[in-house]
């Protein structure tokens, strides 16, 4: 009798320790996914704190909501960053290469201009339905579109759709 109590002791003990394995796994696995919750949890409080226009609110969640669609949490600036500055230019150079070589002036450019210009790039990451450029302002430099599509409007006609490789400037 003492070693049937010992080893249904031994079984629930190692029962215990398994389910708590695997839901410290299962855990571990949401871990992005918890934080972005919980970093969209205090954009709301937020929100309602400063007393947001609801309208405004749900085009901040839904900027969020895009991000995380693109990215799952990911901070690409921060990735970046990590990197050595030999890597990171391998990586700008991956990401905005085929974009800049796309402009037809930049066809036939060497390889080290085309590097000096991967690291003057700046990426911007828009959500469906976002103003880029507000009437009468300015743009400073061009808008490359790398993936998705960006409509120009004037009034309230759309003057032209952009897609991937489009470029716009002012004149």
């Amino acid at each position: 009798t003492v070693w049937c109590i010992i080893s249904m002791y031994i079984g629930v003990v190692i029962t215990t320790c398994t389910i708590a394995n695997l839901q410290l796994l299962v855990t571990n696995m949401d871990a992005a996914l918890t934080a972005f919750q919980n970093k969209t949890e205090m954009i709301k409080v937020y929100m309602r704190y400063r007393q947001l226009p609801s309208t405004l609110q749900n085009r901040i969640i839904c900027f969020y909501d895009y991000q995380w669609d693109l990215l799952k949490g990911a901070n690409e600036e921060q990735f970046i960053s990590d990197l050595p500055r030999s890597l990171q230019q391998q990586v700008s150079n991956f990401m905005c290469r085929d974009i800049i070589g796309s402009l037809p002036v930049l066809r036939k450019a060497n390889n080290a201009l085309l590097n000096a210009l991967t690291d003057c790039v700046e990426v911007n990451i828009y959500s469906p339905n976002d103003d880029i450029l507000r009437p009468g302002e300015k743009l400073r430099g061009a808008l490359l579109v790398s993936r998705g599509e960006v409509e120009v409007i004037k009034g309230h006609d759309v003057e032209r759709k952009m897609q991937r490789f489009d470029r716009f400037a002012e004149e």
